[in-house]
């Protein structure tokens, strides 16, 4: 899932852009791989929800610093209930723990 936040920039003055303001963020630089990511089809519902749910992650800002808060839980089940999709528990517990996994890694990079 961590393979998913990282993209290649489109061209040099891209990446010099990129590597500019996360210096000012304070965030290192990685590599991406070109390792493909393989997910397995048990998995499939709470990746696809995960996909249809990103943009609800909660975040606080402060000068100079935005620090994630993790998933809205609520808007999560308002958009669930309004759709008209149901989750099982275990994609819901995936769900989280993709959520949690992005929380942390976003706030890794920022702090």
């Amino acid at each position: 899932m961590r393979e998913l936040y990282v993209r290649t920039p489109v061209s040099q003055a891209e990446q010099r852009e990129i590597d500019e303001e996360m210096a000012l963020l304070g965030i290192k630089a990685s590599t991406p791989s070109e390792q493909q990511i393989e997910f397995w089809d048990e998995h499939q519902i709470a990746v696809v929800w995960w996909l249809q749910v990103q943009d609800l992650m909660r975040y606080s800002y402060g000068p100079g610093i935005a620090v994630c808060n993790g998933l809205d839980v609520l808007a999560v089940k308002a958009d669930s209930e309004l759709s008209g999709t149901e989750y099982s528990k275990q994609d819901y517990q995936k769900l989280r723990l993709i959520a949690h996994t992005v929380t942390t890694i976003f706030n890794d990079r920022a702090g």
